[in-house]
């Protein structure tokens, strides 16, 4: 692991006790000497010892950690102790933090889209060139079911057919959708 492919990039710590999710942030700086990360400790629920499983989303890889959390370095950063660490997924396309909002306008049946009467609203995690990652109310998706996403940036406007591949981060309010993208279409301002 190197601090250029995972610096800047999400974090997703959890207990190791009861698998609750402590902390969805940031690495700050990491120090391979004693492989152990940075985070802010924004959102960190109590700042104690905690033995935990991390999630690290570099550039190129998906890593899994089982360390453990000590101290506060200072009231507003935490050191994260890595541990062991195993590749979970070997990354083909970088993924780039992509923070917008957008809806869902309506779904694919038989390839046929069908449109719905109100548009779903969502927000996007980030994006590679082959998959986006969105973050909407828990159960507005299915696993393998496709729909029309429209994103609004600030050079017009991204029509895409996507694909829900994974489901993750579930809370019984919101969840994070893995979505294959299968088709874009631009349009511009």
């Amino acid at each position: 692991m190197l601090e250029r492919e995972i610096k800047n990039h999400r974090i997703i710590i959890k207990d190791a006790s009861n698998n609750q999710t402590i902390a969805d942030t940031e690495v700050i700086r990491y120090n391979s000497s004693v492989n152990s990360v940075i985070v802010s400790t924004q959102g960190l629920l109590e700042k104690k010892c905690y033995q935990i499983y991390a999630f690290l989303f570099a550039e190129s890889y998906l890593y899994k950690c089982s360390g453990t959390i000590r101290e506060v370095l200072r009231a507003d950063e935490i050191e994260v102790f890595l541990g062991k660490y195993e590749t979970i997924e070997e990354r083909h396309a970088i993924r780039y933090s992509l923070a917008l909002e957008g809806s869902v306008e309506g779904v694919y049946i038989d390839g046929n889209e069908v449109l719905f009467q109100k548009p779903m609203p969502i927000k996007t995690v980030n994006m590679s060139s082959t998959g986006i990652l969105l973050h909407a109310d828990d159960g507005c998706f299915q696993m393998g079911e496709s729909y029309a996403l429209l994103l609004k940036t600030n050079i017009g406007e991204l029509k895409m057919q996507c694909e829900v591949v994974r489901i993750t981060n579930s809370d019984g309010m919101t969840a994070d959708y893995g979505c294959r993208i299968r088709q874009v279409q631009r349009g511009y301002k």
